[in-house]
C-alpha cells in the first residue's frame, strides 16, 4: 500500500476514534463486552493503542532493507496487558491515548523516504515492505472497527 494512502487511512482512524467518544458518552457503556467472552470497545481501543506504541518504538526504527526483526514471542500476553490497562482507565483517556499513539506513528511514517517504504525486511521468516506491513495494520484496524460498528448498531 502506498505511503500516502496509509497516512490518509491513519487520518480517518483519528476521526473514527473521536466519533466513538461522541457515541459512547458514558464510559461504562464502552467497558461492556461486545458479546460473551469478547472484549469491550474500551479494551479494543486500548489494544490498538498499545500496538501502535509497540510498532512505533520497537518495530519502525528497525524496518530497514534486509533487517530481520524477531516475531513477538507472546502476542496473547501482550494483548492481555493492553486489556488489563484498559480496565483501569476511563474511556476518554483510552481514546486520547489511541489518538496520541496513532498521531505519533503517523508523524514518523510521514518522514519515511520512498526507498525505505519499499525496502524488503523480515519479521520472523515473513518477508515484507513497510507498505505491506502497514496495509496489514489498517486491515487489523478495520477488523476491530467492524466489530465495534456491529455492536453499536
Amino acid at each position: 500500500m502506498e505511503q500516502k494512502k496509509i497516512l490518509q487511512v491513519f487520518e480517518e482512524y483519528e476521526v473514527y476514534m473521536e466519533s466513538l467518544l461522541k457515541t459512547l458518552s458514558e464510559s461504562s457503556d464502552a467497558h461492556k463486552p461486545i458479546a460473551d467472552g469478547k472484549w469491550s470497545i474500551a479494551q479494543m481501543v486500548m489494544h490498538l493503542a498499545e500496538w501502535d506504541r509497540f510498532i512505533r518504538s520497537e518495530r519502525l526504527p528497525h524496518m530497514k532493507a534486509g533487517a530481520h526483526l524477531d516475531a513477538l514471542s507472546d502476542v496473547d500476553a501482550f494483548n492481555r496487558q493492553a486489556i488489563d490497562k484498559a480496565n483501569t482507565l476511563g474511556f476518554p483517556e483510552i481514546v486520547g491515548q489511541a489518538i496520541q499513539e496513532r498521531r505519533a506513528l503517523k508523524q514518523q511514517l510521514s518522514a519515511v523516504a520512498p526507498e525505505q517504504w519499499s525496502a524488503v525486511f523480515y519479521v520472523g521468516q515473513k518477508e515484507m515492505t513497510m507498505g505491506q506491513y502497514f496495509a496489514g495494520i489498517t486491515q487489523h484496524d478495520a477488523h476491530h472497527f467492524k466489530q465495534i460498528d456491529a455492536f453499536l448498531t
